[in-house]
């Protein structure tokens, strides 16, 4: 995968892990959640400051999730 598509996945998943959250299916969320900072984790530091800064978040209000997961895909 390309950078582009990494970066997609990531914001996909939260968006699932968000709406899952909302919809109180913790179990499937959580897989979505790992998921999603297992990959973020690989990306480059410079990469993640650039696209990321600080905004994404992995756990909490789902709110917070999605709100993650639009930052990601408005600087893709």
């Amino acid at each position: 995968m390309n950078d582009k598509q990494i970066w997609q996945t990531i914001a996909l998943d939260l968006k699932r892990a968000a709406n899952l959250l909302y919809a109180n299916r913790r179990q499937q969320a959580k897989y979505f959640l790992d998921e999603a900072r297992e990959i973020y984790e690989t990306q480059k530091e410079t990469e993640k400051e650039r696209i990321a800064r600080k905004l994404v978040v992995f756990e909490g209000n789902p709110e917070d999730i999605l709100l993650g997961s639009s930052i990601i895909l408005g600087r893709i």
